[in-house]
């Protein structure tokens, strides 16, 4: 315990005290809304605990990791009404919900959401043991969409049902998929540093030969947003894997991954941002935050120790639909454009799932900006839409990886 404490404050201390200047070549802020302090704010905590209704014979709990629920109110005998509250605000519309319920008696119920300073965004995923996940089915979905609140109907029994915003993938199911890929001798684990609440930061690096050229991933910077993490993974997987081409690939290219950019958030059901009360996709010009801080200097670290040439960068997210949010091409040095001829040979295959190439611009202090300007990359944020199939995440994640690795290897022989 005293050990917890400690790193936190160690965490607290360097966040505010020893935290240096950081001097990146950004471009004159033209768009004030594309300037944001990223300094922490404070977060307002869940009370985690279980919530019952003896007159109903009805539970309700959140004290598991990934749980957002901040309170619940009994309408009448078959109708509870859930509250879902942002860790502060401001703060992007989407709101995460994760809970449990059961009921001594199996019986119908009706569960009206109120989100507060939101409007509802995922559809429920159901579960009865937190790992096989269904989406609710539509014919129970009464409300949707209205302004701040939802109203759904579900078939609650003695076992505990799960009810979760997206399927419930935390710290201990991540450092779990870490540890699969960690069997193979070429792949490495890095703590590169701590959260603000004192949990470790991880970055996997993975090549089997000895040229210079490095490809960047990074996932979870908001915690909800599980299909762009789920196609991570495949992709991921697709590099350390059996093909010849990933072979090939392992030779000529080192790659970093950093699977969970945010684990306080993804811990404590947060919607949008870490510990520190900050969207840590826009902490790319001065990290202020410890997590975007650790891995800006690890990659640092790496490129100056081992003499690497960064090739490209990917930011998985999800958002409503498939999207590749690309680089402007006029900001590109000549003989890049890597990402329109990779999200062409997507397209190609999976005409059904295209996504959407957006050009945006170079103020933003995202990732893929941060790429741009320090290391003179090109990046993209690669959006996954939240009701994707998710047999076709698997499968394009697969291909994406295929594909992206084709064009690397022509491209840097």
């Amino acid at each position: 315990m005293f050990r917890n404490y400690f790193i936190v404050f160690f965490v607290f201390l360097f966040n505010h005290v020893l935290s240096q200047h950081v001097d990146i070549p950004w471009p004159e802020v033209k768009d004030s809304s594309n300037l944001v302090d990223t300094h922490s704010k404070a977060v307002q905590y869940q009370a985690k605990g279980i919530f019952k209704f003896d007159e109903i014979g009805v539970g309700i709990r959140n004290d598991f990791p990934g749980a957002r629920l901040n309170d619940v109110s009994l309408i009448n005998d078959s109708t509870l009404q859930v509250l879902i509250r942002p860790e502060n605000f401001p703060i992007n519309i989407s709101p995460w919900y994760a809970f449990k319920i059961w009921s001594e008696n199996p019986d119908i119920f009706y569960i009206r959401f109120n989100y507060e300073q939101g409007m509802h965004r995922y559809s429920p995923k159901l579960s009865s043991d937190g790992l096989v996940w269904e989406q609710i089915h539509s014919e129970n979905v009464l409300i949707s969409n209205n302004d701040s609140s939802a109203f759904f109907r579900v078939h609650v029994t003695p076992d505990t049902l799960w009810f979760s915003a997206q399927e419930l993938m935390c710290t201990d199911y991540i450092r779990q998929w870490e540890n699969e890929l960690l069997q193979k001798p070429f792949v490495n684990d890095h703590l590169i540093g701590h959260s603000t609440n004192g949990r470790q930061l991880k970055a996997l690096t993975m090549a089997a030969g000895h040229d210079k050229n490095l490809l960047i991933i990074l996932s979870r910077q908001h915690p909800p947003e599980l299909t762009g993490f789920m196609e991570m993974m495949r992709f991921v997987e697709t590099l350390a894997g059996d093909k010849r081409i990933a072979k090939r690939f392992r030779k000529k290219f080192e790659v970093i991954i950093m699977p969970l950019m945010n684990p306080d958030g993804v811990e404590n059901g947060h919607w949008r941002h870490n510990a520190g009360g900050v969207d840590l996709n826009r902490d790319w010009r001065y990290f202020n935050q410890p997590e975007t801080f650790a891995l800006r200097k690890f990659v640092l670290q790496e490129i100056k120790k081992r003499h690497l040439e960064i090739r490209y960068a990917i930011d998985f997210h999800s958002t409503q639909t498939d999207i590749f949010y690309t680089p402007d091409p006029s900001t590109l040095a000549s003989g890049t454009g890597i990402t329109n001829s990779w999200v062409q040979a997507i397209n190609k295959k999976y005409p059904n799932n295209q996504f959407s190439p957006e050009p945006s611009g170079v103020e933003g202090q995202f990732s893929k900006n941060w790429f741009l300007h320090e290391l003179k990359t090109e990046a993209i944020t690669y959006e996954v839409g939240d009701s994707t199939d998710r047999d076709v995440i698997q499968k394009r994640g697969e291909t994406s990886a295929i594909k992206l690795m084709r064009i690397l290897l022509k491209k840097y022989r």
